[in-house]
């Protein structure tokens, strides 16, 4: 991987690499709203220059499209090219990730127009040792309303996920989970429901998951470039991976693609996903009938797919979308069925927000103007002059209250609630982190700070928290009693617990050291990997917990 990182940020990276991702851009919906009129030229003039800049500045690989119908209005692929990167006009394949999930349901409801399945069928039909199953419906599975735990949010996950598993072993992963909530108590996104719904297709059909994706969705569409993945392989125009590490691309290791199956195995092209997302919307694949129960959304969620809007004159225009992350790719199918205008995003490594290049595409579209973005030079400043803007800090205009802290020299922000980020400096009082597109910039004299993220700035003043001024002292001696290396066999890393300038660090094997800052005498924190460990020194144990999931591991 491309940086240092803490056990649990490592873990998260991992486990979450193909789930759904909050996207806050707004894209589709009423025919009050005029359709700019643009032609390929005038596309090309707006988008070359900003997809040459991210280029240029080492931002992005991958192929960006737009189109109208089957009509390609622009297209681009920027690829690593010894240290830097290339525009050019190849067309790769690339993994896809979640996107998948949407062929995995347009599978369900073509069985459920054969009658061979219902939106009300139970799982417990097909895995009834599945918690909940008996009141777990196909249509829950869809929407994620079934509250079966996601196998990939599992710690344990980062021990098989780049070897060869078979199904047994996978759903009896899900069989031991218990259930996050209810049948239809809320939604909440889990790639268990969209594997399992993969093999009951299996069942059904008594075929192959490719083989009926090859039957019933791409031989009908035309797509030649889609494939369930394997191994990648480069001589079939497939594309690697790549994290940026130094200023330089890194290709990324591989998940094997059995453990991403029906939830997001999926390779293929922005060619072929334009023919699958207009086919979709244009009855090539399922009913009028069935489409409208896909595309009704409840908190945003359809079934396989998802509700967005963008902002155009006044109104919003209503679109449908899925995106997908996988190893490094990261991609984005959207379309808008009023302007039958398809958005694809298909990309190998960033260090840039995804969010940005689809909504400037669209921007360019629809006539709005596109900025080529300026890009500062990272800088290395003293820790004696980050140390001032550590703090914590409020807003009027935002909900969510940011902490900014200070680690091995590193500055990092963390909203309430949220995982921290690291902030690269660009000036003594300029940072960014370009994945999330967000800029920082610090007012020194006035304790506060500004931040800009996707058109919104907000200001956040520093303030004296009631939990900042009770500093705990823990006893040295106490301290020492902790030190010591912790292992166990269902957690994937060693931890190691030292004593430095009187405070305690843990560290994983491998990674780099955190430090520990005491809740009380024997339970500690690391709250920009939501880390709190606590100590028992009679069984020689600690329990580390990260998420709410905790581990036991021995000294």
């Amino acid at each position: 991987m491309n940086k240092e990182r803490t056990v649990t940020s490592r873990l998260l990276k991992l486990k979450k690499a193909f789930t759904i991702t909050a996207m806050s851009a707004m894209l589709l919906s009423t025919s009050s709203v005029a359709t700019a009129k643009v032609n390929q030229s005038t596309l090309a003039e707006q988008l070359d220059p900003y997809f040459e800049a991210l280029a240029e500045n080492n931002r992005l690989l991958g192929s960006m499209a737009l189109y109208k119908g089957n009509e390609k209005l622009y297209s681009t692929t920027l690829e690593v090219a010894g240290d830097g990167v290339e525009k050019n006009n190849t067309e790769l394949k690339y993994k896809t990730g979640s996107i998948t999930k949407t062929f995995t349901a347009a599978l369900v409801f073509q069985l459920i127009e054969e009658k061979k399945l219902s939106l009300q069928t139970k799982l417990s039909s097909y895995y009834p040792k599945v918690a909940n199953a008996e009141r777990i419906t196909i249509g829950q599975m869809l929407n994620h309303q079934s509250g079966i735990h996601s196998y990939t949010d599992d710690p344990n996950f980062i021990k098989y996920h780049m070897s060869l598993q078979d199904k047994s072993f996978l759903i009896d992963k899900i069989r031991s989970f218990e259930a996050d909530f209810e049948p239809g108590e809320k939604t909440a996104y889990s790639n268990s429901n969209y594997l399992l719904l993969g093999y009951i297709l299996e069942q059904i059909e008594e075929k192959s998951y490719a083989e009926q994706l090859e039957a019933r969705i791409f031989k009908p569409l035309g797509m030649t470039n889609t494939l369930l993945g394997e191994a990648i392989n480069p001589d079939n125009g497939e594309a690697f991976s790549y994290q940026l590490n130094d200023g330089k691309w890194q290709e990324v290791p591989q998940w094997d693609m059995s453990v991403a199956y029906s939830a997001g195995a999926l390779v293929s092209t922005t060619d072929d996903l334009n023919l699958f997302i207009t086919g979709l919307f244009n009855g090539k694949l399922i009913s009028a009938s069935s489409l409208e129960q896909m595309i009704e959304l409840e908190d945003g969620f359809g079934k396989g797919i998802f509700g967005v809007k963008y902002e155009l004159e006044g109104a919003e225009l209503q679109g449908y979308w899925h995106n997908g992350g996988i190893e490094s790719f990261i991609s984005h199918l959207a379309y808008y069925p009023e302007k039958d205008l398809s958005v694809v995003v298909l990309t190998n490594g960033m260090d840039y927000d995804i969010r940005q290049v689809y909504q400037t595409m669209l921007d360019a579209y629809f006539g709005k103007g596109v900025d080529v973005p300026e890009f500062g030079q990272a800088v290395e400043l003293d820790a004696e002059l980050l140390k001032p803007l550590v703090g914590d800090y409020e807003s009027g205009t935002h909900p969510l209250d940011i902490s900014i802290s200070l680690l091995d020299g590193q500055l990092y922000a963390q909203a309430t609630g949220q995982g921290g980020f690291p902030l690269t400096a660009l000036s003594e009082d300029r940072f960014e982190f370009s994945r999330a597109g967000i800029e920082i910039r610090f007012d020194r004299e006035n304790d506060q700070f500004e931040i800009k993220q996707g058109g919104r700035a907000d200001v956040f003043l520093k303030v004296e928290k009631e939990s900042s001024k009770k500093a705990i002292e823990v006893p040295l001696e106490r301290l020492k009693q902790y030190v010591g290396t912790y292992q166990s066999d269902d957690f994937p890393l060693d931890i190691e617990v030292i004593l430095k300038e009187q405070g305690l660090y843990a560290q994983a094997t491998g990674q780099s050291a955190f430090p520990l800052t005491p809740v009380d005498q024997k339970t500690f924190s690391f709250k920009l990997a939501d880390i709190v460990i606590e100590f028992d020194v009679k069984n020689r144990q600690l329990t580390i917990t990260q998420r709410g999931v905790p581990h036991i591991l021995t000294k």
